[in-house]
């Protein structure tokens, strides 16, 4: 009885030391799976980098980049008496005058107004053109001073030539001008309350001798 009394606390201890290490074995052999899962979140949280295919830049400078010039504003516009084109920019009107003779005007003031006159150069004198051209426009205002006028782009045209005179109402621009087998004149008559000049000489640099 005594045997049994000592072996049985020595049975009770040797239990929970094999509990133990069952337990510790047991927790040893269990997959780490927390690890992992901290890894997904770290890579989850973690932004990514990826790259951005690069969008080819913008043209900003209006060309066509093909060298060629931009095709002019308003309609074309061909005469029924003369043998040109041009485009006619809208608000102006374009209606012939008398043979050799149209005239382009500005709808809301018919007053204000651009006379174009064409010449095969065959048939005309440019320089005789330009001398007349100079009598046109100080006839126009006898007592003002005939200047040079030069707010327009000479390097369009083989030859050319304008003058402008002060009126009253505003200013009196004759222009002569040769290029690609057609002479040209035209005499803008321009009010200071409209100052619509610089259209109509955009007109007219847009003239192009047709054939019909």
């Amino acid at each position: 009885m005594k045997k049994n009394a000592l072996f049985t606390p020595v049975l009770f201890a040797a239990g929970i030391l094999l509990a133990g290490c069952g337990t510790a074995d047991l927790a040893g052999d269990e997959p780490a799976t927390e690890p992992a899962e901290t890894a997904e979140e770290e890579n989850s949280d973690t932004p990514q980098e990826t790259e951005t295919p690069e969008e080819p830049a913008d043209e900003t400078d209006g060309g066509t980049g093909d060298g060629h010039e931009v095709t002019p504003e308003g309609e074309l516009t061909i005469s029924e008496g003369q043998t040109y084109q041009l485009y006619v920019l809208d608000g102006y009107e374009f209606t012939a005058e008398e043979p050799n003779r149209d005239v382009i005007f500005l709808q809301e003031n018919d007053a204000v107004f651009m006379r174009v006159e064409t010449y095969y150069p065959s048939d005309i004198n440019f320089d005789e053109l330009v001398s007349n051209t100079q009598e046109t426009v100080q006839a126009s205002n006898p007592d003002s001073e005939l200047a040079e006028f030069t707010g327009y782009d000479s390097s369009l045209f083989t030859n050319s030539a304008a003058y402008e005179v002060e009126t009253p109402e505003g200013h009196v621009t004759g222009i002569a001008f040769e290029s690609d087998n057609i002479v040209v004149r035209v005499t803008i008559f321009d009010h200071s309350t409209v100052e619509a000049r610089d259209d109509f000489i955009q007109m007219a640099q847009t003239i192009e001798r047709v054939q019909k």
